[in-house]
């Protein structure tokens, strides 16, 4: 394994560790995916749905890309989008990325703190040159640093 996946699988580890047993009754150890299982999951071309408070408490939800770089999961975003007034009030965000159904369902949450990074920034360069893709609309980049990762693949997931 290398380092990220590594990393990933032990913020998870801690995450389970720390859970109550309605959370580990729903995600089985025999279910839960491997860091290098994680790694290919949070990978460039995922889409997930990225959650965020409003200043008034009220939750936010939308769809958002994402790449995992240098142990964040870095999500891009446009200049006024309400995620980003979310996160400069209540810098902390959930994420969930799946793909499936049934006995195929896989799924990740991540939650921790975010910065919001200016998109003419070297690090936000570096993560939308691991993106694959030039997102040129993009103009500020969030960088979720997962404080909890809890996943579950089906017993048919296709998952190397």
């Amino acid at each position: 394994m290398d380092t990220e996946e590594i990393w990933l699988a032990e913020v998870q580890e801690r995450s389970f560790h720390r859970a109550g047993a309605a959370t580990t009754s729903s995600f089985p150890v025999a279910n839960r995916m491997t860091g290098a299982q994680l790694a290919r999951h949070l990978s460039p071309g995922g889409y997930g749905v990225l959650a965020t408070t409003r200043a008034d408490g009220r939750p936010h939800a939308a769809p958002t890309s994402l790449v995992r770089h240098d142990r964040a999961i870095w999500l891009p975003s446009v200049a006024g989008a309400v995620r980003l007034a979310n996160l400069a009030v209540n810098p902390w965000a959930s994420l969930v990325v799946m793909r499936g159904d049934g006995p195929e369902h896989v799924m990740a949450l991540l939650e921790g703190p975010t910065t919001v990074v200016d998109a003419a920034t070297d690090d936000a360069a570096a993560a939308a040159r691991r993106y694959g893709r030039e997102p040129s609309w993009a103009t500020a980049w969030i960088r979720l640093t997962p404080r909890k990762i809890l996943s579950y693949a089906g017993a048919e997931a296709l998952l190397p």
